[in-house]
């Protein structure tokens, strides 16, 4: 009983260790889908919505990465920003009718 109480205290403990770390990281892939866009010229008056989901990528180890999706006002679909944990862009894409100059 004492061990699973210690192993229940140590579990929770790792959980919230870790929550500031999540939160950083998807600070830091914010700040990097900001910066593609600036670098990108993107009209910020173009862009209906910014969604940045992690990503389950299995090299990425314990530490999340981000996915940024893009949506416009002017076309359907997505200009996608692959983040690495790092927040360093990995792949970057347009989808659908979508076209941004400088992305392929």
């Amino acid at each position: 009983m004492r061990f699973a109480v210690v192993m229940l205290l140590v579990g929770t403990l790792t959980l919230i260790a870790q929550e500031p770390a999540m939160a950083s990281r998807l600070d830091e892939a914010k700040v990097a889908v900001e910066a593609t866009l600036d670098r990108l010229n993107v009209d910020r008056a173009r862009i209906k919505s910014i969604y940045l989901a992690p990503d389950d990528h299995p090299n990425d180890g314990p530490v999340p990465s981000y996915t940024g999706w893009i949506a416009f006002n002017d076309c359907r679909g997505n200009l996608v920003v692959d983040l690495s944990a790092t927040a360093a862009v990995r792949a970057l894409y347009t989808t659908g009718a979508c076209t941004v100059p400088g992305v392929n």
